[in-house]
């Protein structure tokens, strides 16, 4: 048996290892399965047109981009927003650390709400709660306010670091996943770099409260989007009426069910348009074709109809919240929550450390050329979220054909390869470069470069956790149990952690650069990063084993 070979019989009840290709002999077929199966109903998310899927996704993205601009909208202008309200820039940089620590209260809590009580009314509230709490920040005048008002935006802000992937993951298919959350990692790190941007422009134009009332502004503007285009996609999910089954096909053939089309969203029978002997021709060359419902008619976002209250409300708010907890002691989420902290960090450091560094000697750069240095970020954001959502979703399929049809949750994994080289090259750039008075493009490129890693590697951490639980179910398919699981708890367990993780280090950035030395600085956190970069290939190693213990301890915490 060759390395790469599984077996099959041992490997594919393992959470994580599923079997992605239909094998015939030695020939792999040309099909996906749907993974969840859908059920028959029109109205299932997973059954949307892809139209209606996508003004879905249109709008959270829309929040999402509102939420990252609010978070990181003061960053640039920290310098006279320090004269203006009387606080030092370790103040300021201690009471942002506390708004990630509040975003991870926030998860364990809005999560099962969200659940409970439906996704749409939840978003609308952070959206427009967040809105108006920012406007507080025009009378702050004490240490002990700002902190409290950082804590309340970030728990108004929780719901776009954990939320937005359950809803994404309501509509999209497991083989479908890895781009649209790709655009959602993009946007979550382009809105917090346009934020900074934008507002040291604003700033040099109308002052600082201005860019307060943009940050609203922008906020409630969310609020609206989310009332007039985001559709609740909380369903509950009964069995299909008929077994599903993967059919082989052409890259043009789709299956689908007898009978009238607009009545089902289910495709099982094999469409005979294409010659069979030419598709078997294909089989062996082409990429997978993803076997998809049958595509609807356009119907227009139905936001009139009131979300639906679980009967088992409490229950699930119940075990949402004491769940995430009780998972952290699984090894799996221990790395991908501190994993998920230390990039967070790492991203954190452009707003903590830019204004310091670029507006001081040598550089004493105003606050809308501060601003703009966060392009360099933003333009390394682009290949990595994007591209990267699509480069995982390749090399996943291709690794599962070589791997006989079977996917491992770990394959992806093997693309952190790249944040691995490319972290701590940015890192020393952005710490050896102002030590040594270097060209400023030495620390704006170092930007750019620790960016092309940190998208990345964000999105390999949700998607690897996503495909190791996401599929486990309790054993009670229609109760609390299940609808608590539908909370994703193990992703609620990961935003806690790195959150925690991302508040800790909130005390430490400030004086492990400009107090300690920027040359100390650099190198140290090169070297962190690359000692906890190599984790990873003992989850890859490991990652089935782990899987495999975890899978009994999870399936207890869930039938709780």
């Amino acid at each position: 048996m060759s390395p790469t070979t599984e077996d099959h019989s041992q490997t594919r009840e393992i959470p994580g290892t599923v079997r992605l290709f239909a094998e015939n002999g030695e020939l792999l077929q040309s099909t996906v399965e749907l993974i969840p199966k859908p059920s028959d109903d029109p109205e299932d998310p997973l059954n949307w047109s892809p139209r209606r899927k996508t003004v879905n996704l249109s709008c959270l993205i829309f929040y999402t981009f509102a939420v990252a601009v609010s978070a990181t909208s003061l960053y640039s202008i920290y310098g006279p927003l320090s004269d203006a309200i009387g606080l030092t820039l370790d103040e300021l940089n201690v009471g942002a650390g506390y708004s990630y620590w509040a975003i991870g209260i926030s998860s364990c809590i809005i999560q099962p709400c969200a659940i409970a009580f439906g996704k749409r009314p939840i978003f609308i509230l952070a959206a427009l709660s967040g809105g108006l709490l920012f406007i507080w920040t025009n009378y702050i005048s004490s240490n002990s306010l700002w902190i409290l008002s950082r804590l309340l935006i970030g728990f108004s802000g929780g719901p776009s670091f954990s939320l937005v992937e359950i809803a994404i993951t309501d509509v999209f298919f497991l083989h479908q996943r890895a781009f649209p959350l790709g655009l959602y990692v993009f946007v979550l790190y382009v809105g917090a770099l346009v934020g900074p941007l934008l507002s040291g422009y604003i700033y040099e134009g109308m002052g600082w409260k201005a860019v307060v009332w943009f940050t609203t502004g922008l906020s409630l503007l969310a609020t609206l989007v989310m009332v007039f285009g985001f559709e609740e996609t909380n369903f509950t999910r009964e069995e299909p009426s008929v077994a599903l089954e993967v059919v082989p096909g052409s890259n043009h053939s789709l299956a689908r069910l007898e009978g009238d089309r607009s009545s089902h969203g289910i495709s099982l029978v094999p469409d005979t348009s294409v010659d069979e002997s030419d598709s078997k021709s294909k089989d062996r060359n082409q990429d997978a074709v993803m076997v998809q419902p049958v595509a609807q008619r356009w119907i227009w976002p139905r936001v009139w109809q009131r979300s639906k209250v679980s009967p088992h409300a409490f229950g699930i708010i119940k075990r949402g919240i004491v769940q995430p907890f009780a998972l952290m002691r699984l090894p799996i989420i221990l790395w991908c929550g501190v994993m998920y902290g230390v990039y967070q960090v790492f991203f954190n450091l452009f707003g903590f450390l830019s204004s310091g560094v670029l507006t001081a000697p040598p550089y004493n750069f105003g606050t809308g050329a501060t601003g703009l240095t966060f392009l360099s970020p933003l333009l390394g954001t682009i290949p990595s979220a994007i591209w990267g959502g699509w480069l995982c979703n390749i090399y996943s399929l291709r690794q599962a054909r070589k791997n006989h049809g079977i996917s491992k949750a770990e394959h992806k994994l093997k693309l952190y390869i790249i944040p691995t080289v490319l972290a701590p090259i940015g890192l020393l750039m952005m710490g050896l470069g102002p030590f040594y008075g270097a060209h400023w493009i030495v620390y704006v490129a170092g930007e750019c470069i620790l960016n092309l890693a940190g998208p990345l590697a964000t999105l390999l951490i949700i998607a690897y956790a996503f495909d190791v639980f996401h599929s486990i179910d309790p054993d009670d398919s229609q109760g609390p149990k299940a609808a608590a699981q539908d909370c994703a708890p193990y992703l609620t367990a990961i935003i806690f952690i790195g959150m925690s993780v991302t508040f800790a280090f909130g005390y430490a950035i400030t004086p492990w650069s400009f107090l300690w030395s920027f040359k100390l600085f650099g190198i140290t956190a090169a070297i962190g990063v690359t000692a906890l970069n190599a984790s990873v290939l003992l989850i890859v190693w490991y990652g089935k084993t782990l899987r495999q213990n975890g899978e009994g301890y999870y399936r207890k915490v869930i039938n709780w």
